[in-house]
């Protein structure tokens, strides 16, 4: 794959299926201090082609225990997925998708959650 690790940039890049990809590495203590992604500083920062797995708080008002998130293209390129959620705390675990090229960054999301009623519910055979 012709990968080469770059230390100073933090970063990775290799070829793979024609497409030359590049992304930022990062530590586990940023991972777990939430820095990576701008966690406390009221904005979200997306690398370039990458999809996250990302806790996310839901709009005040809402009381539901579960729902929807559904499939939002919240900045250019940038996709909240369509969802099924359970509302923990007040947040919901979902995924972003970064399409662009380049990084992202978003102001703090806050995301609705929309009820599951009977009847959206269908039996299957």
């Amino acid at each position: 794959m012709q990968a080469r690790i770059c230390y100073k940039e933090r970063s990775l890049t290799f070829r793979h299926a024609g497409y030359v990809m590049h992304k930022k590495l990062i530590s586990l203590p940023e991972l777990e201090l939430g820095t990576f992604l701008g966690v406390g500083i009221g904005k979200l920062t997306l690398p370039a082609r990458t999809k996250l797995i990302v806790q996310l708080p839901v709009s005040v008002r809402s009381r539901i225990g579960e729902g929807l998130v559904e499939m939002t293209e919240i900045a250019s390129g940038v996709y909240l997925a369509d969802s099924l959620v359970k509302v923990n705390n007040g947040h919901i675990i979902t995924s972003i998708l970064n399409t662009r090229e380049k990084d992202v960054e978003l102001p703090k999301l806050v995301v609705k959650v929309v009820e599951l009623r009977d009847h959206d519910v269908g039996e299957t055979y």
